[in-house]
């Protein structure tokens, strides 16, 4: 996967409410990054060890700050989201479907949630990701996080050929 910031975190950027930011499964850190770069206040969750040490050597190249947390996220207890705590919440190709609760109620009111995963078309007419339950059914996105208001949403595939949902959605304040 690139290390370029996700293009919808991109496009979505001058909307965010400034602050505090959590990425959940934050991989190597692109879009952490990305948004520690633009003066955002970030949390990166990530299991990797590896992953956070390239984040965090990355972070130092250019000059930024943010905090990397290793964290089990399918150890509910112990991943410790906090509630109604961060301005922006994102989470980039990562499903874990007991968490999504846990996510939503980390968005602050009038704060913004990013999310983008794979759909069922892709592993169906892909192989990949190679388990089925790793990739969304047609709208179940937009299910699973009922009661956020919708700022964007498109499911379907993109230019480059891949099968994916994107949500931008706000907490009423």
């Amino acid at each position: 996967m690139s290390q370029e910031p996700s293009q919808l975190l991109v496009e979505y950027l001058p909307l965010l409410p400034r602050g505090k930011a959590l990425d959940v499964a934050m991989g190597k850190g692109r879009n952490a990054l990305f948004l520690a770069s633009h003066g955002f206040e970030v949390i990166g969750l990530e299991r990797d060890e590896e992953a956070i040490h390239a984040c965090l050597t990355e972070a130092k190249r250019l000059g930024v700050h943010l905090d990397a947390r290793h964290t089990d996220l399918k150890d509910l207890d112990s991943c410790r989201i906090e509630k109604a705590a961060y301005d922006v919440v994102m989470c980039f190709y990562y499903l874990q479907r007991s968490l999504i609760p846990h996510i939503k109620e980390a968005v602050k009111p009038g704060g913004v949630l990013l999310y983008e995963i794979f759909l069922i078309d892709q592993h169906l007419r892909t192989g990949h990701p190679r388990r089925r339950e790793y990739c969304l059914e047609h709208n179940e996105l937009l299910r699973l996080f009922s009661g956020l208001r919708v700022l964007f949403y498109h499911e379907g595939q993109d230019a480059k050929g891949i099968y994916k949902a994107s949500l931008v959605a706000q907490r009423s304040l």
